[in-house]
């Protein structure tokens, strides 16, 4: 699996992405890996990674300088200065790369430790009005700023409850969200509630924009992208047009047998409706035979 990241994303290595994936492997530290997918306006952008690593494995591999990776990422240095307040602080550290109309951006993600209470549901659920992640993005090359994005609880609830939560936040931002494509794709993900396991709701914002979105987590329902893939394929036609379509119909497409993740959609810093489509997250495990599972 490293060996396939190094060689799909081989223009990634100035940037720190090989040097990441050479160390996980050399201190045999798991991670997660998710890809995904944004579409909008513009047109479709599916060269995105995130890779995920618990606090305690990435501080026992980088020990001796637990901000190399920024370093070697580029990260501006007023944001090094915040994250290095934050980044003691996390449960999980994220590294994200994506490639979008203007170049490469860099990411991070601090992960915080949620509080749980078990007081309303049958399953512990989390806390609302928390802060969960913390996260930093700037342009590895090209035009762009530096933002920082807060990502906190909204819900933590039954799939269907908060499939009508996600549905209703959005309808707010845009007249898009109250189309009948956009109550098909809801409806059908809400027939696919097959888990007695509560869904994740995040209320997404940036520090100094208007950009909003919600994050609504679809893993515990167990589909794969084809799943959802006519009616989403309907929301991205009305909302950026046949263009667009084809070429997210196509890539869908490719990544039908993938695990359906999260759906995020919302308003961007400019003004306009997107979408982004997270999918695949598996756990790569480092030791020895480079096996996932």
């Amino acid at each position: 699996m490293i060996d396939h990241l190094l060689e799909d994303f081989a223009e990634l290595e100035p940037w720190g992405l090989h040097a990441l994936l050479l160390l996980c492997r050399r201190d045999q530290v798991d991670f997660d890996l998710e890809q995904s997918v944004r579409i909008d306006r513009s047109g479709v952008f599916p060269k995105r990674l995130l890779i995920s690593l618990d606090s305690i494995d990435y501080h026992r591999a980088l020990a001796d300088d637990p901000f190399l990776p920024y370093a070697r990422m580029k990260i501006p240095y007023g944001k090094l200065v915040q994250l290095q307040r934050f980044l003691p602080k996390a449960w999980r550290i994220h590294f994200g790369w994506e490639l979008g109309p203007r170049g490469w951006i860099g990411k991070s993600y601090l992960e915080m430790r949620p509080r749980v209470s078990d007081k309303q549901y049958r399953y512990p659920s989390l806390d609302p009005d928390q802060l969960l992640f913390l996260g930093y993005k700037w342009p590895l090359e090209g035009d762009g700023q530096s933002v920082v994005t807060k990502y906190n609880i909204l819900a933590h609830s039954p799939a269907k409850e908060a499939i009508r939560r996600w549905e209703s936040c959005l309808a707010k931002l845009s007249d898009q969200y109250k189309s009948m494509e956009f109550k098909n794709l809801t409806n059908l993900i809400i027939n696919c509630d097959t888990t007695s396991e509560p869904l994740l709701l995040l209320d997404v914002c940036d520090e100094g924009s208007t950009r909003i979105s919600y994050d609504i987590n679809l893993y515990d329902l167990e589909q794969t992208v084809d799943t959802i893939r006519e009616p989403f394929g309907g929301v991205i036609f009305r909302a950026f047009g046949e263009h667009v379509f084809q070429d997210s119909k196509l890539h869908l497409s490719s990544i039908a047998t993938k695990r359906l993740g999260h759906l995020a959609s919302g308003i961007d810093r400019n003004g306009f409706v997107f979408w982004t489509l997270y999918y695949g997250a598996i756990r790569v495990i480092t030791q020895r035979q480079q096996i996932t599972t």
